[in-house]
């Protein structure tokens, strides 16, 4: 921390070193040097800056909002909504965003921790047990011709290396009746460079692919990631934004982010309600204003252009994304 705040030409917050001791404060140097140094209320900053508020009681809100641990019982394959299984690849993320949902969620035993910190991408020995991993991963989706669709989740899923994802692509599309792929990652716009000509060759397959990119502010979009994503050849991309309160709550900063994505062929899809993880209380951004958010949008933008407004509930079939459905902050039931 005392680097961050060194970098930014900041005054050094030593009351919030404790409260990065349970969730570490870890950022990339190229998202770093996206934030307005002597700002700190700098919009990126404040998604990865850890802070007093986290340590709150908060009623409502939980180490398991979403339910995922305790529905499931394997946390490396999530079984959400008919039809689809989120796959969790990579036990890491290339950045901790204080809102993650998933900022608790243990590293299971038995599988291999990816080396991104360790190694440049593309010049790792191959780990000679990387494929049975795969094949153990896969066997309850393989075992179940239900599913249609695999979602790539993580942590991040694009932090495995360029030939264990291609490794693990290749398993998926053998088990028949798997029809589409999707990844969801934030990797590519936190760090562009992740976007290599092999990455790029990988994702331009035949099989139906798509990708989700996690951006919440138009700050994070550079030159080089534009540059990079011009290069992709994935037939579809989409993103997703979670609402934060304080970062990207403002009809203009929205505007700007979709309109940018818009203009480059990147479809925005979905503006996530936050969810209730502990810790996150301070980044929460009512219902009703998220709404009313929703009816600027769609004034300024072609209905192509404006995402989804959606709430996720534990147990219901799929996101809630009908402006009525959305939970009241006050009904969400403590745990």
């Amino acid at each position: 921390m005392p680097e961050l705040y060194r970098i930014l030409g900041l005054p050094a917050d030593q009351d919030c070193q404790s409260v990065a001791e349970e969730y570490p404060l870890f950022v990339p140097r190229p998202f770093v040097n996206k934030m307005i140094k002597g700002n700190p209320n700098d919009p990126l900053l404040l998604q990865v800056l850890p802070r007093q508020e986290e340590l709150l009681t908060v009623d409502g809100f939980s180490r398991d909002p979403l339910h995922e641990l305790s529905n499931n019982t394997s946390c490396r394959v999530l079984k959400k909504y008919a039809g689809r299984a989120l796959l969790l690849v990579s036990n890491d993320c290339g950045i901790h965003c204080r809102f993650c949902f998933r900022r608790f969620f243990p590293k299971p035993n038995g599988f291999r921790k990816n080396c991104f910190n360790k190694y440049p991408f593309g010049e790792k020995e191959p780990d000679k047990n990387c494929s049975d991993n795969f094949k153990t991963l896969l066997e309850p989706i393989r075992s179940d011709h239900t599913i249609e669709e695999v979602i790539l989740s993580g942590g991040d899923p694009l932090l495995l290396d360029d030939s264990e994802l291609e490794r693990l692509l290749h398993y998926i599309v053998k088990i028949s009746h798997v029809k589409r792929i999707r990844i969801h990652s934030r990797l590519p716009i936190i760090l562009p460079n992740r976007l290599t000509p092999e990455l790029i060759k990988i994702l331009s397959c035949s099989f139906p692919l798509y990708v989700v990119l996690h951006v919440n502010h138009p700050n994070e979009l550079s030159d080089d990631f534009w540059v990079r994503r011009d290069e992709l050849r994935v037939p579809v991309i989409l993103s997703q934004t979670v609402l934060l309160k304080g970062i990207n709550d403002n009809q203009d900063v929205l505007f700007q982010l979709f309109d940018r994505l818009i203009n480059h062929r990147i479809i925005p899809y979905y503006l996530h309600q936050l969810d209730r993880v502990h810790g996150a209380a301070h980044f929460e951004v009512s219902p009703d204003r998220g709404c009313r958010l929703m009816e600027q949008l769609r004034q300024r933008l072609p209905g192509y252009a404006v995402p989804r407004y959606v709430q996720e509930i534990p147990g219901m079939l799929s996101k809630q994304c009908q402006l009525k459905t959305l939970v009241p902050l006050g009904k969400i039931p403590s745990r």
